[in-house]
């Protein structure tokens, strides 16, 4: 009688274990391929975030100098000056009480009321020539 061997059956051949082999490589591969489009996913999320904030920014920036420009470019009132009134006159106190003092001390701020207008090509008066010895 012929007997079959089992030989064959216990152990797979190469072929087979060396194909579970590639497959099982093949879906490492897959596996860190597909990590790596989440993490890729991932940061092109965090730079679409990050853009639009800045756009947002350029935005309020953009906003911000348009308002400054138009606060700048509208005329001001000659009427109205950024020294109150009151501060004005004090000075000007304070300017005439001691001017007879700054003038005995030398002081080239002193007034004189007899010097000639200085006047600029237009003609128009820009202030008095209060010494000439220089």
């Amino acid at each position: 009688m012929v007997s079959i061997t089992a030989t064959n059956s216990a152990n797979p051949p190469r072929q087979f274990s060396s194909g579970k082999a590639r497959l099982e490589q093949a879906r490492r591969e897959a596996d860190q391929a597909e990590a790596t489009a989440r993490d890729l996913r991932a940061q092109a999320d965090d730079a679409e975030r990050q853009a639009r904030q800045s756009q947002d920014n350029v935005r309020k920036v953009s906003a911000r100098a348009r308002e400054e420009a138009a606060t700048y470019s509208q005329p001001r009132d000659r009427s109205t000056s950024e020294v109150p009134l009151e501060v004005q006159k004090l000075i000007e106190q304070m300017y005439s009480a001691t001017t007879e003092k700054r003038a005995l001390s030398g002081n080239p701020l002193k007034t004189n009321a007899d010097a000639a207008p200085v006047v600029n090509i237009q003609g128009q008066a820009t202030g008095r020539i209060v010494n000439i010895s220089a």
